[in-house]
């Protein structure tokens, strides 16, 4: 499992606490519904959101995310400014 998918996987736990998330994921990848480059550029833009949100400029938190997924800063540039209609939205949680 890569690391975008573990991340994917942190989100839909956080979202669907009773659903094996994994389980989801992976047959939504072997269905195909999956895009894996959207896939990388969600997490990489909430990844970034997150690290903002909790204190970090949105450069330091840019840089951190060329660290955590070994990828380029020209690459997270991308999913942040260029990627604009990719966004999580987790459903509000019900009272149960």
């Amino acid at each position: 499992m890569t690391v975008y998918q573990r991340k994917l996987e942190e989100m839909v736990r956080r979202c669907s606490p009773r659903t094996a998330p994994e389980a989801l994921i992976d047959t939504l990848f072997r269905l195909g519904v999956i895009d894996h480059t959207l896939m990388k550029v969600l997490v990489v833009r909430e990844y970034v959101k997150d690290r903002v949100k909790n204190g970090s400029s949105r450069l330091g938190a840019m840089w951190q995310a060329t660290e955590e997924f070994a990828c380029s800063y020209e690459y997270v540039r991308k999913c942040v400014y260029y990627y604009k209609d990719v966004n999580f939205h987790p459903p509000v949680a019900e009272n149960v």
